[in-house]
């Protein structure tokens, strides 16, 4: 067993795994629905699965971002469902990251038990339409007027967005010089001027729900600002990606564990003899999901230590480069084993390779300037 799973984290998993066969893997209409199980919210929420990075004194269980990663692990391996556990992540990380690291102590005592109860959900409002997260191209702003900040812009690919009570909104709100300076505001669905006016359907990752909103001279009391103002990308947006990727760690491990447990069934119950080359493989697979657990649960310990790591970076790169090599493997093996159809395989695999996948343009950005660093030393 990997040190850093304690007895406590190896109870929590395991309390995770029963939750997720007893209510998410008897549903088998969640890759298929429309609309979002509130059902399965709800029992979530009665189980304290949607307060887990959330102080005890606000009725959460005071986990960290390592309890997140792995009671992730455990929903999607015994769940078997990637969309609800992506959903389950964000509210999670909202939670513990933006309101618990952000809010002032009137926004935490309002928020966080609710949050922890699941009678709200928020939403992040990052990317916008053509531009995805990128600060030289977003141009949500808010202007400063007598009684607060009058928005206006366009946010899209919001996870959560269509079930979400609260969205927090990252908008320009100042310059220096000729950057952008952004701030975080939380924003309830119901004021005046924000409206859903996009159900994004993806035929993957379902059922977690995505939506586009607009904000259309969306006035916000200055009370609603989450942080300091101007400087939500550096501080907010910009470690939310990687808190996030990290945290989807868990879940993408506990689905591939469950791609593992269907070929192998596939194999048994085929035609053809497991040849010494099919053998080997499954093999690879198994010794590659332990190292990306290992990877998984060293990256959550650095994000939980708040320090600044060196390799930190190097982790969530190999996870994904690693990860990406078991799909390849594991769709070769499904072909060498006789390639016989399974519609639950084939929606997994899809829902995956969508998760470990999410910002690759950002991945493929940060290696470059690791080997342009690389290209400047001497010696």
């Amino acid at each position: 067993m990997a040190t850093a799973l304690t007895d406590e984290l190896t109870i929590i998993s395991d309390r995770a795994a029963d939750f997720a066969q007893r209510n998410i893997a008897p549903r088998n209409d969640l890759h298929t629905m429309e609309g979002f199980p509130h059902d399965i919210w709800q029992h979530m929420a009665d189980e304290g699965l949607l307060g887990i990075g959330i102080a005890r004194e606000y009725g959460g269980t005071g986990g960290r971002f390592l309890d997140i990663t792995v009671t992730g692990e455990a929903l999607a391996r015994s769940g078997h469902n990637m969309g609800i556990s992506l959903s389950w992540v964000i509210h999670n990380v909202i939670s513990r990251y933006f309101i618990n690291e952000f809010g002032n102590k009137e926004q935490q005592d309002e928020m966080l038990p609710l949050l922890a109860k699941g009678f709200i959900t928020a939403s992040i409002a990052i990317s916008e339409p053509g531009s995805m997260a990128h600060p030289k191209h977003l141009r949500t702003e808010g202007v400063l007027h007598d009684t607060g900040y009058v928005i206006n812009g366009c946010k899209s690919f919001l996870t959560n967005g269509q079930i979400a009570d609260l969205f927090i909104v990252l908008a320009i709100t100042g310059y220096e010089g000729n950057r952008k300076r952004f701030t975080s505001f939380i924003i309830p669905k119901e004021t005046e001027g924000i409206a859903v006016t996009k159900h994004i359907q993806l035929d993957f990752l379902r059922p977690s729900p995505h939506c586009e909103i607009r904000l259309t001279n969306c006035l916000v009391s200055v009370s609603h600002i989450l942080g300091e103002k101007g400087t939500a990308y550096d501080f907010m947006a910009k470690p939310f990606r990687e808190i996030e990727e990290v945290c989807l760690m868990g879940p993408i491990i506990g689905g591939m564990k469950f791609q593992i447990e269907l070929l192998t069934g596939l194999i048994r119950d085929g035609d053809l003899a497991p040849s010494d080359k099919l053998k080997g493989g499954l093999g690879e697979l198994a010794h590659t999901i332990d190292t990306l657990l290992i990877i998984s649960l060293e990256a959550a310990s650095m994000l939980d230590s708040k320090e600044k790591h060196p390799e930190f970076l190097s982790l969530l790169l190999s996870f994904r480069t690693i990860a990406n090599r078991f799909q390849s493997l594991l769709k070769d093996l499904h072909s060498l084993s006789g390639g016989r159809e399974s519609r639950e395989l084939a929606v997994l695999t899809k829902d995956l390779i969508q998760s470990i996948n999410i910002a690759d343009y950002v991945s493929t950005i940060k290696k470059q300037r690791m080997g342009e660093d690389l290209l400047r030393r001497k010696g």
